[in-house]
């Protein structure tokens, strides 16, 4: 049971760096153009090399996250926790912030096929039995 907490801690941990840290390079890398009013509640008018970065944290964010709750758990479901914990974070965000229609498709599906993926990596140590 601890161990299994101790997954999902660490897998949802590492999941929100993962995405904080990739959404801060893109953030970097492409900044909203200047003037853009960041309180108006729409990210519909960004351009997409600015939008697509928190799309690839959450696919990440993803996949890192269920990796490692996977690894230190041990059971298979603490990926799609993590998973979960991911995509309800996306769609609060969705919600909140309107996006363009390619990225509320992307933030459906972003989580869902990281944690698949982070299932699929490298195994560190066996899983426990199903």
């Amino acid at each position: 049971m601890i161990r299994t907490l101790a997954g999902l801690a660490a897998g949802l941990a590492v999941a929100l760096i993962t995405i904080a840290a990739v959404e801060a390079i893109g953030n970097q890398l492409f900044p909203p153009p200047a003037g853009y009013d960041m309180t108006s509640g729409s990210s519909e008018t960004l351009p997409f090399e600015t939008l697509v970065w928190p799309a690839i944290g959450w696919f990440l964010g993803a996949v890192a996250g269920s990796w490692v709750a996977i690894r230190v758990s041990g059971e298979r479901w603490a990926g799609w926790a993590i998973a979960v914990f991911v995509l309800a974070a996306t769609i609060l965000n969705l919600v909140l912030i309107t996006h363009p229609p390619w990225m509320i498709v992307a933030g459906v599906i972003a989580p869902v096929l990281g944690a698949w993926i982070g299932q699929m990596l490298p195994k560190g140590r066996p899983i426990a039995a199903d």
